[in-house]
């Protein structure tokens, strides 16, 4: 065999070794934000039960429930962006995010 064709096969199959390696990774990638996700939904009823709870307080226990609420904001907020980012994100998002 010529030291062409030799050296293309060689290299045919490193292709293809790598290709096969790059199906698996955006695989990976893929069932990871999926999973990403998947949490946001589970997350925003979270916040949304310490604002409803916020709401049926007294004046005075809704100072205790605000930081609680604050930071429920600030982790869905980051979430979403952040999976948004690996998506690209709309103007809607990025007006809402603020």
């Amino acid at each position: 065999m010529s030291d062409r064709k030799d050296y293309q096969r060689r290299m045919e199959d490193r292709f293809n070794d790598l290709s096969a390696r790059i199906d698996d990774l955006l695989a990976q990638a893929e069932s990871s934000a999926r999973r990403e996700c998947e949490q946001l939904p589970r997350r925003l009823r979270t916040a949304r039960r310490k604002l409803d709870e916020l709401g049926r307080e007294s004046e005075e226990a809704w100072k205790d429930l605000r930081p609680g609420l604050e930071n429920a904001w600030k982790e869905l907020r980051q979430a979403v962006q952040q999976a948004s980012g690996r998506f690209g994100s709309s103007s809607r998002e990025k007006s809402q995010a603020s």
